[in-house]
């Protein structure tokens, strides 16, 4: 398979007062066809998680390589893009693919990383295990 990442431009008018611009990406096999439609294969997603249930198309193909797939597709794309507003779409979403790692803390007891959640007032000091025997 020749996967390749076909990123279009998408113009949306907000209102009538701004123009606001969608970048589409779309996996297609150059060894189906030379021309679009036929060689569609998928919808490059934003969110892949590891679970067993893929939860789209791009995940059901490629499973467990899904998102090592991505990375390498788009950093393909990024190399071969000269224009500045697509170079800055595929960081952005090299960006969504990478692991959130911003928003953990330890636990002051074990030690164990704890993934802080952004509608709590009061930052959490123990993990869910520490937490239900009592420390």
């Amino acid at each position: 398979m020749n996967l390749r990442l076909r990123i279009t431009k998408k113009e949306t008018n907000h209102y009538n007062t701004r123009t606001k611009i969608k970048h589409l990406f779309a996996v297609i096999d150059l060894d189906r066809s030379k021309l679009y439609p036929q060689n569609f294969v998928s919808v490059l997603p934003r969110n892949i998680k590891a679970i067993v249930k893929p939860a789209n198309a791009f995940e059901g193909l490629f499973g467990n390589e899904s998102l090592e797939m991505a990375n390498q597709l788009l950093k393909k794309a990024l190399r071969s893009r000269p224009d500045s507003e697509t170079t800055q779409a595929i960081r952005e979403r090299l960006d969504l693919l990478n692991p959130q790692l911003n928003n953990k803390t330890k636990c002051q007891n074990c030690g164990k990383s704890i993934r802080q959640s952004k509608q709590r007032f009061r930052p959490y000091k123990f993990c869910y295990i520490c937490h239900s025997k009592g420390f």
